[in-house]
């Protein structure tokens, strides 16, 4: 109660509560919270015990002090978003994207904040993988590409991958499940510079929105991928359907910075800058996907936001990923995430046990109740019981071992021994190393509820049209495994017809992005506008 008045005093807001022990047991957390609640009515509080009760207290107290700082500014934030829109009319729901790929309710939002950090660019991840499966791929790697950053996520056998390590701030760990995506410095304002040892460079520093890259006319000076692409022809000088206008002389100005020293022509050099950051992005694919133990042969890559297809098919061709997908409207495709997400939660419990000593019966019991809390927050977020879906899994970890797979199980358990060798089965993946003669450890339990939200259809299109109709004209664009400049077909993508199928190089046009299809490659609109790539090495020549 001496604390309280202290903290009083001093104006705090927001408190965070953490003891050492309170994963096991919460019990003096809770009480801890009564009497700043009674000292100190109106303050947001929270415990460790109630937002992340595992083991680690750093991580738990660095989850909990996030949630803190964000709780009492993202609630108010989201109770005058729903008094506004209530007083506008609005009569539904008010959902709230979290990192782990699911929805909350304005009303949960104050208890899990800081499952807010990284929420947007979960959306995109969300999005590729529902595209993906359109199309009929299982396994996908989604890259989103924007104007100062790089966001890839990875999708296995119709799962996206979750991480419980993450941060926003380094050093500051974020427990919570969510979804794993690697973000770069790559973007379209991404800036190209010579280091001091006379190598070039790209990015993380960006041109940002103002002034931008060189050939926005906007008063930016520095060399960009924006303006490395339109001097190679790959964008065209105008955007938005004509509404921005590309500068390509300030664009060839900004380049000569990197030419000159180097001695290249401004051609050389724009090559040179996307080089560079394309090798950047299969630098980042390769850790997301070779460093997890995934072949990226085995994928799909889908491409989005405003400059990912510009790199798409160069950069599946360095990793010899089969096919690339281009949905219809790369620029606006995290924002269609947001509408394929349910409502979700995550409980989780630190659970220490041997393999070999575990009662399937307490354990059983323990999942129960964990279920039961599950269950209950789908009901204050208005989630039918029809509609809720609960889905076990088991961390498990080699004996003395720190690192731990989360292997699902079945409901109810019967027994452990499928998940063993499914453990076993991942570990070898993962980690290039298994051992069935070793003891496992159980590390912790978790329970994924979910409440399945309706998805828009998206629509299929019959065959209209004619190729001839989408054909803008033609313009030399410059492709280094064609020598130069080459002459490509420009296409407006809106009246490409369904089925059709035509080779690069050519480049497709659109109102929030562009498609460059090199030498080699074969591009085809399947039923639902998305453009599907592929490469054959004997097509490039011609």
């Amino acid at each position: 109660r001496e604390l309280a008045r202290i903290l009083k005093r001093r104006g705090v807001e927001s408190i965070a509560i953490g003891f050492m022990n309170a994963y096991v047991n919460g019990t003096n957390e809770k009480r801890m919270k009564e009497i700043l609640q009674e000292e100190m009515p109106g303050v947001y509080i929270c415990t460790s015990s109630e937002t992340l009760p595992e083991i680690f207290e750093h991580e738990r107290m660095s989850t909990t002090i996030v949630n803190a700082v964000l709780g009492p500014i993202v609630s108010n934030y989201i109770q005058e978003l729903s008094d506004s829109l209530r007083k506008d009319g609005y009569k539904g729901d008010v959902l709230v994207l979290h990192s782990g790929g699911g929805v909350m309710t304005s009303e949960t939002v104050p208890r899990y904040a800081a499952r807010l950090a990284s929420s947007g660019i979960a959306a995109g991840a969300i999005a590729s993988a529902h595209i993906a499966k359109l199309c009929g791929f299982q396994n996908a790697i989604g890259l989103d590409m924007g104007g100062t950053s790089t966001d890839i996520s990875l999708m296995y056998n119709g799962e996206l991958r979750v991480t419980n390590d993450w941060y926003i701030e380094y050093g500051y760990p974020i427990g919570f499940p969510s979804i794993e995506i690697l973000t770069i410095g790559a973007g379209g304002g991404s800036l190209a510079w010579i280091d001091d040892g006379g190598s070039l460079r790209n990015g993380p520093q960006s041109a940002g929105a103002t002034p931008g890259p060189a050939c926005y006319q906007r008063g930016g000076t520095e060399p960009t991928n924006s303006d490395a692409n339109v001097l190679l022809g790959r964008l065209g000088t105008e955007l938005l359907d004509g509404k921005m206008t590309l500068d390509k002389e300030k664009a060839r100005e900004a380049i000569r910075k990197i030419a000159e020293p180097f001695g290249y022509t401004e051609a050389e050099a724009a090559n040179a800058i996307i080089k560079v950051a394309n090798a950047n992005m299969c630098d980042a694919l390769r850790l997301i996907s070779v460093r997890r133990g995934y072949d990226p042969r085995d994928f799909a890559l889908v491409v989005f936001g405003g400059a990912g297809a510009l790199h798409g098919a160069h950069l599946a061709k360095e990793l010899e990923i089969p096919t690339v997908i281009v949905p219809p409207h790369p620029g606006i495709t995290s924002a269609m995430g947001c509408l394929l997400v349910d409502v979700r939660h995550d409980i989780s419990k630190t659970y220490l046990m041997n393999i070999q000593d575990v009662s399937l019966t307490e354990l059983e019991q323990t999942y129960v109740n964990m279920e039961q809390e599950a269950a209950k927050l789908l009901e204050e977020e208005g989630v039918p019981q029809e509609n809720t879906q609960l889905i076990r899994y088991i961390d498990m970890r080699y004996t003395g071992q720190w690192r731990s797979l989360s292997i699902p199980v079945s409901r109810p358990i019967h027994s452990l021994k499928e998940a063993l060798e499914r453990f076993h089965r991942e570990h070898e993946r993962e980690f290039a190393f298994s051992n069935p003669e070793q003891g496992v450890e159980i590390y912790g339990l978790r329970v994924a509820a979910t409440g399945i939200v309706p998805k828009p259809d998206l629509p299929m299109e019959q065959p209209k049209g004619n190729m001839n109709d989408a054909i803008r004209g033609k313009r030399d664009v410059y492709f280094e495994e064609s020598g130069g400049f080459v002459e490509a077909t420009i296409y407006n993508r809106s009246l490409l017809p369904v089925g059709s199928t035509f080779q690069g190089p050519a480049i497709v046009e659109q109102m929030d992005s562009t498609v460059v299809i090199p030498p080699g490659f074969t591009a085809e609109v399947d039923p639902y506008k998305n453009l599907l790539l592929t490469y054959k090495k004997d097509m490039e020549a011609k």
